[in-house]
């Protein structure tokens, strides 16, 4: 073969082959908890080509297999053309949302308390969950959607049912529930800027026929919590500032407490006398009596800027989230003396729910991660985790790994089950409970 000839024929194999390797690269995006997990292709530790808030991006020039580990966590393995990727907006430009794809790898602990069932879709923005009486439902209002998603178990696997809708209504803002035992209902709060749409909403807790909506008597209705007895069901209304008090048998609005403050989580003195509600303008919880029908005392129980968010009562003592201090406190519900604080947790600022197991040993609180720098309704440069504290001393027992914005939080009523929601991915995650 001519010179002349050969080395054209070789540069095209050379092109050819160049060619190949090039359409066999693969970049992907990564988002991780922990974050500095190892990725491994085929066995070979490989290194991100860029980080930057949060993501790591990767190049890989031969499929095969990808494993994430990282030391005491279970490894997770997908082959490189199966990886779980989600279109994220990731930032705005101009007011406009950018989308990326975002491979999202969450590792489980090798020894813990808890141990993941699996992970549910739900609809846009599941801002809270809760385990029917029998524990055999969990309901998840949504935010971002008009409906409420129903999941059931059913031979130890849970299934998503239906989704609870309000008849002649699209309104979305759907946002905590309650349920009622002793009247089997399910009540749920809607809040919204167009005030008709500030209501609560009754379904029957067996059948899930929708029965009827009240005015919620102000303005963002949030927490619905009901007294010990039963007598009465309170409705905390965010803008408005006020207490809804309503009959539980008859559904009539009773009366309307205003607490000088934006009011969240509420709880119930044994006696069904006291309501405590956390203030989310600042590190307050006002006490509420409502044989008097007002605010009888206030409990501040740090100095600093802080937002109580959600708020239990146990045996005589008040436990209290502060969202913007990242901590849960322990007060002497008698006069608000403060016994315990757990600290910044991870420095994290966004501690969003707080449950009681119900045996009382341990505390379950929802942390969202660092919000992104733009916009907290887009997702952040951490993924979020849950946290189980003893209830003793607020000490961490294990941090469970969540994804984009872990909010919504529920302990089933004999403990053996956790489920918790990832706000911004639509995402249901159940635990199994030793």
């Amino acid at each position: 073969m001519p010179q002349k000839k050969l080395f054209v024929f070789l540069t095209g194999i050379l092109l050819i082959t160049s060619t190949a390797l090039w359409a066999q690269q693969r970049t992907f995006i990564l988002k991780s908890a922990p974050a500095d997990l190892d990725v491994y292709l085929n066995n070979e530790l490989i290194r991100p080509v860029s980080s930057a808030a949060g993501l790591r991006t990767y190049r890989i020039v031969n499929p095969g297999t990808l494993r994430f580990s990282s030391p005491g966590y279970k490894s997770i393995e997908h082959h490189s053309n199966e990886l779980p990727v989600k279109n994220h907006i990731v930032s705005f430009n101009n007011g406009q949302p950018v989308k990326n794809n975002i491979v999202g790898i969450k590792l489980e602990n090798e020894k813990g308390i808890a141990a993941l069932i699996g992970e549910y879709s739900t609809g846009i923005q599941p801002k809270s969950a809760y385990f029917s009486p029998d524990g055999q439902r969990i309901f998840v209002p949504l935010l971002g959607q008009h409906g409420i998603d129903v999941f059931r178990q059913t031979e130890g696997k849970l299934e998503y049912e239906t989704r609870l809708t309000v008849p002649n209504s699209r309104a979305a803002g759907l946002v905590e529930a309650m349920c009622d035992a002793r009247r089997r209902e399910l009540w749920v709060s809607n809040m919204s800027d167009n005030r008709p749409d500030n209501r609560l909403h009754i379904y029957n807790l067996d059948t899930l026929e929708y029965k009827t909506s009240l005015d919620a008597g102000g303005i963002y209705p949030k927490v619905i919590t009901q007294s010990p007895d039963g007598k009465v069901t309170a409705v905390s209304n965010w803008v408005s500032q006020t207490l809804s008090i309503f009959d539980s048998d008859t559904k009539q609005l009773l009366r309307t407490i205003r607490v000088g403050g934006t009011p969240r989580g509420m709880a119930f003195s044994p006696d069904s006398t006291l309501i405590y509600t956390a203030i989310f303008d600042a590190p307050l919880v006002v006490v509420v009596s409502l044989t008097e029908n007002k605010v009888i005392n206030r409990f501040r129980f740090h100095e600093q800027t802080g937002a109580a968010r959600h708020i239990i009562y146990r045996d005589g003592k008040l436990y209290v989230s502060d969202m913007y201090q990242g901590a849960v406190y322990i007060l002497n519900a008698s006069n608000g003396a403060l016994q315990r604080r757990s600290g910044r947790i991870d420095g994290n600022q966004n501690v969003n729910t707080i449950v009681m197991s119900p045996d009382g040993r341990y505390i379950f609180a929802s942390f969202r991660g660092r919000n992104n720098s733009q916009d907290y309704t887009i997702p952040g440069p951490d993924f979020g985790a849950v946290y189980i504290l003893s209830a003793e001393d607020l000490s961490i027992q294990e941090k469970i790994w969540g994804r984009n914005q872990p909010t919504g939080l529920a302990i089933s009523p004999d403990g053996k089950q956790m489920v918790f929601t990832d706000f911004l991915d639509g995402n249901l995650e159940l635990y199994r409970m030793p």
